[in-house]
């Protein structure tokens, strides 16, 4: 990774520690459990409201069911705001509850590889964000609450106003009272822009301190307000470079593909040809089998596994590079805020140490008088 500037020329770095196959796997696991934990209830929540999309989902099977959450999607945000609203909501909890455990375990391994340059196991990362699940979980649930509260408190407000015979008077209370709404406004206005742009800091608060929720929803707040400009140009940096790096990464595995299957069609001849249009879905296991047998069809079912797994791992990198790249912008924020230095990282051993010590400070037996007097 090379040594460390403390400056953005660091983000440069983002392409060798997001290319990395842990994260990937990481990221893949994710993507495919936040995938199928929506993509499963979504089309029948949505026939609920449109039964004819029953009868397009027997029309193409249960094959192709994903080709489904598109259309079933569309359908919740045809019906009133309240559909829309509840659909959006499960989603961000899914997707909330899952990458707390697996974006908090890759923003783990991306902190201790930029503060120390040293490698942990994904088994280590895995139980570090485990036990750390509650405050990657509850900091955006703790905004959106928070948020929630103060708006609340105006709408709540503002409702005796309905009141046919009194409402002009409440009214009229409420005009007098409403530089408190003014300010409880204010108040969820913050909140909501330092949640837009401070969640992403979340992550690798708790990764690279160890800490809890609250400090890393204060610390995630403070850094995007103290250094605005900072944290606007380096997520600018982020984004063009990402899209460059993830465009070659995409490139490359589309062409290592590409010649892996061009080369194993020119020595199979057309026996290939039924296992590539099986991997792409234009033929079915039976199709397979009858023109080259049992052996064959298990070939095909194998090699689209291996077509679908190394698909998979190129397309995840652009989510580890992003939890990557995160976590180092939180380090650059954190030199600029707190000036503390890029190396420092939380380390669990250092608390397990602290703690044994203090336990064997307590067992140590105290001087009684006996002693004393044996002394003398």
């Amino acid at each position: 990774m090379g040594k460390l500037r403390g400056d953005w020329r660091d983000l440069f770095s983002g392409f060798v520690i997001a290319l990395d196959v842990r994260k990937q796997v990481l990221a893949l696991t994710g993507a495919l459990l936040i995938a199928l934990f929506i993509c499963i209830p979504t089309p029948h929540w949505a026939l609920r409201y449109d039964p004819a999309l029953a009868a397009e989902f027997e029309e193409r099977g249960a094959a192709s069911y994903v080709l489904l959450v598109p259309d079933a999607v569309a359908v919740l945000f045809r019906q009133d705001g309240t559909v829309a609203f509840w659909w959006l909501l499960f989603a961000l909890t899914v997707v909330t509850a899952v990458w707390s455990l697996f974006g908090g375990a890759i923003s783990r391994i991306a902190a201790v590889e930029i503060a120390r340059e040293d490698r942990i196991r994904t088994q280590e990362a895995l139980a570090f964000a485990w036990r750390k699940y509650a405050s990657n979980f509850s900091s955006l649930i703790a905004c959106v609450l928070g948020f929630m509260f103060f708006a609340g408190l105006v709408w709540a407000a503002s409702l005796p106003a309905r009141i046919p015979a009194a409402g002009p008077w409440l009214g009229l209370v409420l005009a007098v009272l409403f530089p408190l709404a003014l300010l409880m406004g204010f108040i969820a206005t913050l909140i909501a822009i330092g949640t837009v742009f401070g969640f992403p800091l979340f992550y690798p608060a708790v990764a690279a301190e160890g800490t809890d929720a609250f400090d890393a929803i204060s610390r995630g707040f403070s850094y995007v307000y103290s250094r605005p400009w900072h944290a606007l140009g380096y997520l600018a940096v982020t984004v063009v470079h990402g899209a460059v790096s993830t465009a070659f990464i995409y490139a490359f595995g589309v062409a290592m593909l590409a010649i892996t299957c061009g080369a194993v069609r020119l020595g199979m001849g057309e026996k290939f040809d039924p296992v590539i249009q099986f991997a792409l879905g234009r033929l079915g296991y039976a199709g397979v089998v009858d023109q080259g047998g049992t052996g064959l069809g298990w070939m095909a079912i194998l090699v689209t596994t291996w077509l679908l797994l190394t698909a998979g791992l190129t397309l995840s990198y652009a989510l580890s590079y992003l939890q990557s790249q995160l976590t180092m912008i939180y380090f650059l924020l954190r030199l600029k805020v707190d000036e503390l230095p890029m190396n420092y990282v939380y380390e669990e051993k250092d608390e397990e140490e602290a703690a044994a010590a203090a336990a064997g400070a307590e067992k140590a037996p105290a001087e009684t008088d006996s002693d004393k007097a044996g002394d003398k």
